[in-house]
């Protein structure tokens, strides 16, 4: 599919001109904020539990690293001696865990490794730990082998995308990096042979195509070079980097996320991998010259770091999107649990805090007014306009999402309020719900069993099935839709009933569709029919309500969200 880009146009201050949240010390607040969501006693849990069984996943060297990094710079000297018992566990473990474990785990060393190092660094320049402990962590990471420590290694030409190999290719970057060991050739052979999965767009493609992995693996490769990666592959790497660059703005919803859908998507940790994507960016664009580009990605940087603003100013801080309790697992797959994912979040702001440039001043006005079309693999369409963002899948991966718009958001309104991701068509979804979805799927859409884009354009995109055309157009006004067929015509419509904390006020008359969450409306409006089909979905996000709109050959409906009306 072929791909359409809009310039843009700008609009819309949201921080001063200065950029207040501009500095690199923002990063270091969100580690804290992530690490602090980890009690006394869960950790002590955790340490106790690794100590017993070994390394199985990479969560708890991630938080090890973490805690170290915050001692490190000063802002939890309380957990010092917590930090050394568990960097301990880290460097008994960490070396033997593949051996020692496989089959039983992740183990993920792919993802620790690099951790580990960076951490070590921080610990070192501190100077606050006893130099015989520092050096025999140092010891025991430098005398690890590639080839016995991560998980996955695919021959070069496989034809399987994993981002987990490029991970690994970070982690022994930093290793070369500091010292402490690392394999060159290992490196350079990951980070060339990863190069075959990206697309035209300059997309990685891992299996399925989830929007989450294209960006982390940019990010690997992105840290790579930070690390000191020059190797014969170099040149093609930024250039493949910087073929996604204007496109990742369009991407970023004008709440500051990730687009929806696929694996690990509606995680906080989402948004620190963004900000670090266009901190690289942005100091790419410095360095050739381009100020002003420069200062338009580190902008949509800080939006991605505001956009976890409205999730920690809710009590009891989790790790997805949702208020589902801590241990639940709801919207999570069963790797996603909250001693690994809640920690991703600071390990993930930890490279964005490396990658970030402070000499850059943020340009916090919206992109907007910007249609961007994915390649076939992707099967997306993103639409900004006018402090809106719509968001369509047209060929969804069935066990995470629907076809149609899985999301509308509003700048300055709660990300829910609307739709920010849409409930699976499977009923037995790659992800934990406390109910059984009825049949089909739930997203913002007609009854159609295909989509086929007839245009997208600025602010305006028309998708077809074949027989009847959906023709949607979005402005400062909200979303207008229409759809035309040669006889009754319906749109399913999402309405957000429950965030595992919170009931919504929905109330539907014939001709007009209200909730209410949180002092935001989203209010649908037809020249219809509204009707509640009664039945109940659940999204990563919560439980959303099926309605319907109706009419006879063409419908009408229009969307509108205000932000704080009650």
């Amino acid at each position: 599919m072929k791909r359409i880009i809009i310039a843009f146009l700008l609009f819309v201050s949201v921080f001063s001109a200065k950029g207040e949240r501009s500095g690199k010390e923002v990063y270091l607040d969100i580690m804290q904020k992530a690490v602090e969501a980890y009690s006394p006693q869960r950790i002590r849990q955790y340490a106790d539990r690794v100590s017993s069984e070994g390394v199985t996943e990479h969560g708890f060297a991630l938080l090890t690293s973490n805690v170290g990094i915050m001692v490190s710079r000063g802002r939890m000297p309380q957990m010092k001696d917590t930090f050394i018992e568990l960097m301990d566990i880290c460097a008994r473990e960490v070396p033997i865990a593949l051996e020692k474990n496989r089959g039983k785990g992740e183990i993920g060393n792919d993802f620790a490794v690099r951790q580990l190092v960076t951490c070590l660094l921080e610990v070192e320049k501190s100077g606050l730990f006893p130099q015989e402990k520092t050096l025999s962590w140092r010891k025991a990471f430098t005398g690890m082998k590639a080839e016995d420590i991560y998980s996955v290694q695919p021959e070069p030409g496989d034809g399987t995308a994993r981002n987990w190999c490029i991970y690994g290719a970070a982690s022994e970057c930093a290793r070369v990096m500091a010292g402490m060991g690392g394999d060159k050739e290992y490196v350079d052979r990951y980070l060339t042979d990863q190069l075959r999965f990206f697309d035209a767009n300059g997309m990685y493609m891992d299996p399925g195509c989830p929007m989450l992995y294209d960006l982390v693996a940019r990010q690997q490769y992105m840290l790579s070079l930070r690390l000191g990666y020059d190797g014969p592959s170099r040149d093609r790497i930024v250039e493949t980097l910087m073929r996604s660059a204007a496109s990742t703005l369009m991407m970023q919803s004008v709440t500051g996320e990730i687009p929806y859908g696929g694996r690990s998507n509606q995680f906080l940790f989402n948004e620190t991998i963004l900000a670090s994507v266009f901190e690289w960016y942005a100091s790419r664009m410095e360095a050739d010259g381009d100020h002003v580009a420069a200062r338009r990605f580190k902008g949509a940087a800080m939006r991605a770091v505001s956009s976890l603003d409205y999730w920690f100013s809710q009590e009891g801080l989790r790790h997805v999107k949702n208020r589902y309790p801590i241990d639940s697992g709801y919207g999570c797959e069963r790797y996603a649990y909250f001693d690994k994912y809640m920690v991703g979040l600071a390990s993930n702001a930890y490279v964005a805090y490396l990658l970030a440039d402070d000499s850059i001043e943020p340009d916090m006005r919206l992109p907007a007014a910007s249609t961007f079309v994915t390649g076939p693999d992707f099967h997306r369409i993103m639409m900004n306009a006018g402090g809106y963002t719509v968001e369509f899948d047209i060929n969804p991966e069935k066990k995470y999402d629907s076809a149609g718009i899985g999301r509308i958001e509003k700048a300055g309104a709660s990300p829910v309020v609307a739709l920010a991701s849409p409930c699976p068509v499977s009923q037995k979804p790659s992800y934990h719900l406390d109910i059984e979805n009825p049949e089909g799927g739930l997203a913002l859409a007609p009854l159609w069993d295909r989509y086929e884009v007839v245009k997208a354009r600025k602010g305006k995109v028309i998708l077809t099935d074949g027989k009847s055309l959906w023709k949607c157009r979005l402005s400062r006004r909200g979303l207008s839709m229409s759809l035309t067929g040669d006889g009754p015509v319906v749109l399913t419509i999402p309405a957000l009933a429950y965030d595992g904390e919170t009931r919504t006020n929905v109330t539907c008359s014939g001709k007009e569709l209200e909730i209410m969450f949180r002092g935001d409306r989203c209010r649908y409006s037809t020249n219809g029919t509204f009707t509640d089909t009664g039945l109940e979905y659940g999204s990563r996000n919560g439980h959303l309500r099926r309605y319907e709109a109706r009419g006879v050959k063409r419908l009408k409906v229009k969307v509108q969200i205000d932000h704080n009306r009650i």
